[in-house]
């Protein structure tokens, strides 16, 4: 309700897929293999889940991709069959996270309801106190959340006070940066051998992995009667334009 566990559309910003023709493999099985063969070199931070995205509107079918996720940075990776060919494809995104103003709004009114229900139990002084020791106990572990990698997930998982953490207290770092680009470069290159393992079994040793220049981005409903208003507004715009250019003629 109100986009608190609406799923983020991801931003796309590389992509490859690979293409094999005549050739038949089993979509559950390379998933397990990809979570296997991460899970056997232990990379911290990291969640797989499975998600089923829709081919195309709300009432057609679905298919099944891996998601592999560390922190804000996605894989989103599939293996399906294509008539009598087979497709793997992989894209790295980066799913948004924006602090809105009616989650600052949201914050401010839990915070007052807090208070006002500490003051009616204990008094405005004691209430005051209280309140005011959670707050800082709440400031307290945001600044240290950092540094322990299962508190710093689990804050930026929560609804509105994520969205906190992550703009005004988890700040980057050489290492952090680093991780990521570490942990990118180890899903993309574990994603392709097991692309390259699962088509030599069918003695295909010459795998092509062709990269995306535009890859496609996903756009909810709000964003496309975001795009027609604006479109709208500048084709009136420009009519007016255009008619007062007329006229001054």
């Amino acid at each position: 309700m109100f986009g608190l566990f609406k799923r983020k559309h991801p931003v796309v910003f590389e992509q490859w897929i690979t293409p094999i023709l005549d050739f038949t493999s089993n979509t559950g099985k390379f998933y397990d293999a990809v979570e296997e063969e991460l899970k056997k070199w232990q990379v911290p931070e990291l969640v797989t889940e499975r998600i089923v995205f829709k081919d195309g509107g709300f009432l057609s079918a679905g298919r099944e991709y891996l998601r592999i996720r560390r922190e804000a940075l996605v894989f989103d990776i599939c293996s399906a069959p294509f008539g009598r060919s087979w497709w793997f494809s992989c894209r790295s995104a980066v799913l948004p996270r924006n602090l809105r103003w009616w989650e600052v709004w949201v914050f401010l009114l839990a915070v007052s309801g807090l208070a006002a229900v500490y003051c009616h139990l204990f008094g405005v002084m004691v209430g005051g106190i209280v309140i005011g020791t959670s707050l800082l106990l709440l400031l307290i572990l945001m600044m240290s959340a950092s540094s322990w990698n299962g508190l710093d997930d689990l804050l930026l998982r929560l609804p509105v006070l994520g969205a906190f953490y992550e703009a005004w207290f988890r700040f980057d770092s050489y290492y952090r940066d680093d991780a990521q680009r570490m942990y990118v470069s180890m899903v993309d290159f574990f994603v392709r051998e097991k692309v390259k393992e699962f088509a030599a079994a069918d003695g295909i040793e010459d795998v092509q992995f062709n990269e995306v220049k535009n890859p496609l981005q996903l756009i909810s409903l709000a964003d496309r009667v975001q795009d027609v208003i604006a479109n709208g507004a500048q084709y009136v715009s420009d009519k007016a334009q255009q008619a007062i250019q007329s006229a001054i003629k």
